[in-house]
């Protein structure tokens, strides 16, 4: 008895120590640095472009229907936004306050399913110290928000066993997780149809059905609402997307077959020091029998299968199930090293990391990827009246990363050119006098050629103010 109240009292005290160590952690260093161009920027234009018009229902990106992603992380950073400013850091805070409540929800359920709190404990420093998930926590991105509401609809999932009005939290939390990421999220209705099947568990079909039309009504009506004020132009647009990003051919042709290879190796690539003890509790829960765990299984392969069988092989598609992950590597820890040495472990390493922590909150690394853009951005807004563009020029590439950072960091819609017909055209037509080109094309195509200011050099590019 007193063994036992012991090892309940460590954990609550883990559990406050972890649950602290992770705030920190999470949310001091992202107070420095920038945001990287493609994802991160790409989000923000879109939740700034909502603060900015007062309108939450049509999103727009560089002066267009923003048809990529459900809006539900820009409407979380607009409403950020609209509290405490427009910045780099508000920015990155909902994914790194939905990183720590996943880490905190990830403890819960390990203890819900396994019926020890230690192993819960365990889940949340393997999810904590897993270095691919702590590094989306800092960016403004989906894929850690999309892992807390994917985390959440299965934590509400296993509460419907005793009542089955939580049915309707794991729809709302699904919907939540289709308005975020969109595809991603129909692996949630999977895994809950193969848990009924594989657990042998009877549904309360009522309560099922309804949190069905829950998670599926909120993203059908936002597509019919495109639908019906774009109708073509956002078929065309959302295929186009669908092809480059899901469905489109690979090349060469046989990688559409090796997606599964690929997600194995990076996973074995990255996911250490903790690979081997969920491999191990893989194993301990299917020799186990025990059919509370067997939804850890079916999340793990749902999720795995659904990224496979698309075109893009990015590991940080794989996040939400990185939980599942988690509490199947503290299933393996107690499995195969017995709990006073674990245990023993955590004492020595608790304030080690606690000293690490608080050295990274106080010294963050500085990450600068915007250092080109952002005094370019800030002038040639500066130079170019409201509701003129900016026309936009890098050798041709199509470097969105660039663009995103441009409407991010400035004030005014790109005119984006990507070819050197594309580019004369421009000149020729002169609707915009304020270019941005790289260096080489400045050289070739303005120093001393057309009449002009430099408004502003950084890096690689120069802004430059055509004569009237």
């Amino acid at each position: 008895m007193f063994d036992q109240q012991a090892k309940t009292l460590n954990t609550r005290f883990y559990f406050g120590v972890f649950a602290v160590l992770t705030a920190i952690g999470f949310l001091a260093p992202i107070r420095v640095g920038d945001l990287p161009g493609y994802d991160d920027a790409r989000y923000t234009v879109v939740a700034k472009q909502i603060v900015l018009s007062g309108d939450w229902l049509n999103t727009q990106y560089n002066g267009a229907p923003d048809f990529e992603h459900p809006p539900l992380l820009e409407w979380i950073q607009a409403a950020f936004f609209s509290v405490f400013g427009v910045s780099d850091f508000v920015a990155k805070v909902p994914s790194a306050l939905l990183g720590l409540g996943t880490v905190l929800l990830v403890g819960w359920l390990a203890r819900r399913l396994t019926g020890d709190p230690f192993e819960g404990i365990l889940a949340m420093f393997a999810l904590a110290s897993s270095a691919y998930f702590v590094k989306y926590t800092a960016r403004a991105m989906t894929d850690v928000p999309v892992t807390f509401f994917f985390l959440a609809a299965l934590c509400a999932w296993s509460l419907t066993e005793e009542y089955p009005g939580w049915y309707l939290a794991a729809g709302a939390f699904t919907a939540m997780a289709l308005m975020t990421r969109g595809l991603i999220g129909f692996a949630l209705p999977a895994i809950f149809g193969l848990d009924l099947i594989i657990a042998r568990r009877r549904p309360h079909w009522g309560y099922a059905l309804a949190a069905l039309a829950l998670a599926i009504l909120p993203l059908a009506l936002w597509y019919w609402r495109l639908i019906h004020h774009y109708g073509q132009v956002f078929f065309a647009a959302h295929e186009a997307w669908l092809d480059r990003e899901a469905f489109g051919a690979l090349s060469p042709s046989w990688r559409r077959y090796t997606g599964l290879f690929e997600y194995v190796f990076m996973l074995a690539k990255s996911y250490w020091p903790w690979l081997p003890f969920a491999a191990a509790g893989m194993v301990c829960v299917v020799r186990g029998r025990q059919r509370r765990l067997y939804v850890l299984l079916i999340w793990f392969v749902v999720v795995l299968a659904m990224c496979a069988a698309a075109k893009s092989r990015v590991l940080r598609y794989m996040l939400p199930a990185y939980p599942a992950l988690s509490i199947l590597t503290a299933i393996g820890l107690v499995a195969l090293i017995p709990v006073r040495f674990i245990q023993k472990g955590l004492r020595f390493a608790t304030p080690v990391l606690a000293v690490g922590v608080l050295a990274i909150a106080i010294f963050p690394p500085v990450i600068h990827h915007a250092s080109e853009i952002q005094p370019i951005a800030v002038a040639a807004t500066a130079v170019t009246p409201s509701g003129e563009r900016i026309a936009f020029y890098d050798q041709g590439a199509p470097l969105y990363d660039e663009v995103n950072q441009m409407l991010w960091y400035g004030g005014r819609e790109i005119l984006f050119l990507l070819s050197p017909g594309e580019l004369e055209k421009a000149l020729e037509a002169r609707k915009t006098r304020v270019f941005v080109v790289d260096d080489a094309t400045y050289q070739a195509r303005f120093s001393s050629r057309i009449g002009h200011e430099i408004v502003a050099k950084a890096g690689h590019l120069v802004c430059v103010r055509l004569s009237p």
